[in-house]
């Protein structure tokens, strides 16, 4: 149940909250002011977005970002999930090839920050400018989800 609470809060949340930066900071290129109502306005969407009528959503889940301290520090909520993903995909790949994948895991990280995230994350096994490692991590949380639903 813990693992399913992490990838609800560090995968879940926060490609909604990266998804909300997204919106707000191409408004604001734009030079349309962002007011709260605004804020408001586009949280609710992305989250209707999101559970596709699955989940009711009440007013105030569309104040969610008031509390997001991430907002406020300059820190991105979006590389919580990118990490989750890159991290899911290194350990499908260490249960299904052991050893080799485990060692190949190792190499990566003692390059450290010698490269940039995105090629760090391509050499680990999870190529972040395509759609398969997010889509391999939501089809874990789905797994995650039915073990949960089956130990009842």
């Amino acid at each position: 149940m813990q693992l399913l609470k992490t990838y609800h809060h560090n995968f879940i949340r926060h490609l909604i909250e990266g998804e909300l930066q997204r919106r707000i900071y191409a408004m604001a290129e734009q030079g349309r002011p962002i007011t709260a109502n605004l804020l408001n306005r586009v949280q609710g969407e992305i989250l209707d977005e999101f559970w596709g009528g699955e989940v009711e959503i009440d007013e105030g889940a569309r104040l969610v970002w008031m509390r997001q301290i991430h907002y406020y520090r300059g820190l991105y909520p979006y590389t919580y999930s990118a990490g989750l993903t890159v991290g899911t995909a290194v350990a499908k790949a260490i249960r299904e090839h052991g050893a080799p994948a485990a060692e190949k895991w190792i190499e990566v990280l003692k390059l450290g920050g010698t490269k940039k995230p995105l090629e760090l994350s391509r050499m680990a096994g999870a190529d972040m400018t395509k759609p398969d490692p997010i889509r391999e991590a939501v089809a874990f949380v789905g797994e995650l989800v039915d073990e949960v639903v089956n130990s009842f």
